[in-house]
């Protein structure tokens, strides 16, 4: 089976006693898709920014960037990046990880550059949600407890070689400390396509480890370098079964797992005749992740239209042979699915908010209405956040968690308003073309 299920039967009064199903179902992936996939680059070469960025910013994926701390230190004129390098993989809504400070020969990291070269990407690299994966140099984990006092997932390189499996079940590893991860290029393997197909048939994840690519600038990260053309069909293959393979950082992919394991939905007393009310929570608690990553759901319906809303912020929602699907955030606030055909008030919809008056120039930069591309200048304040397409086509945000959060067309019109709820947030999808995404008063301009 492949979700969580929670079946009631809900009571609602219609002028005579009628009985309704409500199902609610926690997804064992993001999208209801058969797998997960992660790609994690190591090192921190060059060719992270020059092949990798515009490589996956065009198929809308993410990946996860292993940063060792004292090579971006003297990064620049050694073939790796320096932080501002970094930076622009963190700006693009990567997730930067740990690999050591030093990254020495031949055997396992220091156990002090657990925690120190967690605090170093810290202060150089602002994540929403912090530094929660760990990949270790060799190979060679410096001892599992210490690891997962720290981070939320500790990797490894092949599971066979530890003894374990290549492709992980739905529940990922039997130890957190030791995720797997398959070698990639001419020391590994470049079937990508046959171990995505796995993980598929197995309902479970699969991780990839690359070391720059072949030709390009990749200084001390030169073992076993991956032929880009390869990658590419790769993040191409993946995108066409996007139904079936969730493409995610790596610690993204853990958190929703260990979120997933621990959630259950319930539905809330006092639900009107149109509208149907849950509340989806965990109970973990530790000090290395507020475990918001959203978790995907479906609600059984007979409504044609729907309008969800969690703790009064608008959640994007699809209707589909007889169920509501949308992303939620655990312990975020109740949520609320409504018959938005029966709404009087819809005035979160689209359609309404399309057509609101308000300009993006009008709101940042007074007397700009001839320019409605005019953006307003960055205001320092203590939050980072990431917009993006996603690989399905929706605007996302990362980091914006507590912030207001508009999307404006090309001409300037107001589309949507919500609020940042967790670690990332699915806030828009329409037709192709460029949209202004504001959260608090910064803005970003992303592209469908």
């Amino acid at each position: 089976m492949d979700y969580k299920k929670l079946s009631v039967a809900a009571l609602i009064a219609l002028g005579s006693s009628m009985v309704f199903a409500q199902d609610a179902e926690i997804a064992t992936w993001a999208g209801f898709r058969k797998a997960a996939v992660s790609f994690t680059f190591d090192d921190g070469p060059q060719s992270d920014v020059d092949v990798a960025l515009p490589m996956f910013e065009k198929y809308g994926y993410k990946a996860t960037f292993n940063i060792v701390t004292n090579w971006a230190n003297g990064g620049g004129n050694n073939g790796m990046l320096n932080w501002s390098g970094v930076q622009k993989l963190s700006a693009a809504g990567h997730e930067i990880a740990s690999h050591s400070d030093s990254h020495p020969n031949g055997k396992p990291m220091p156990s002090n550059e657990i925690s120190s070269s967690k605090g170093t990407i810290s202060q150089k690299i602002q994540q929403k949600y912090g530094v929660v994966t760990l990949a270790y140099p060799n190979c060679d984990t410096p001892g599992d407890a210490q690891v997962l006092q720290n981070y939320v997932v500790g990797r490894i390189c092949n599971g066979s070689w530890k003894g374990g499996s290549d492709i992980m079940g739905k529940d990922g590893p039997s130890n957190w400390a030791a995720v797997s991860a398959l070698m990639t290029g001419n020391q590994g393997t470049s079937d990508f396509k046959g171990n995505m197909d796995k993980a598929v048939q197995q309902g479970g994840w699969v991780a990839f480890l690359t070391h720059g690519f072949q030709n390009k600038t990749n200084g001390f990260a030169d073992y076993s370098p991956t032929d880009a053309n390869g990658m590419d069909g790769a993040l191409q293959y993946a995108q066409q079964k996007d139904k079936d393979i969730w493409v995610a950082p790596m610690g993204y992919v853990a958190m929703y797992i260990k979120e997933r394991n621990a959630s259950k939905i319930e539905p809330q007393d006092g639900g009107a005749a149109n509208s149907m009310t849950f509340k989806l929570s965990h109970t973990i608690a530790d000090n290395i992740s507020k475990y918001d990553y959203p978790l995907s759901i479906k609600v059984k319906t007979d409504w044609s239209k729907v309008e969800v809303t969690q703790d009064g912020a608008k959640l994007e929602s699809k209707v589909d042979g007889g169920y509501v699907y949308f992303d939620a955030v655990p312990n975020a606030g109740s949520i609320v699915v409504k018959d938005a055909n029966a709404s009087v008030e819809s005035s979160s919809s689209s359609e309404v908010e399309s057509s609101s008056s308000e300009f993006l120039c009008d709101a940042l930069i007074p007397g700009c209405g001839d320019n409605p591309w005019a953006i307003a200048p960055e205001i320092q304040d203590n939050f980072h956040f990431a917009v993006y397409r996603s690989s399905d086509n929706y605007i996302v945000v990362s980091g914006a968690q507590g912030h207001e959060i508009t999307v404006f067309n090309s001409l300037g019109h107001k589309l949507r308003t919500t609020r940042g709820l967790g670690a990332e947030q699915k806030v828009y999808t329409g037709a192709k073309g460029v949209y202004i995404v504001k959260v608090g008063n910064k803005t970003r301009k992303v592209k469908l």
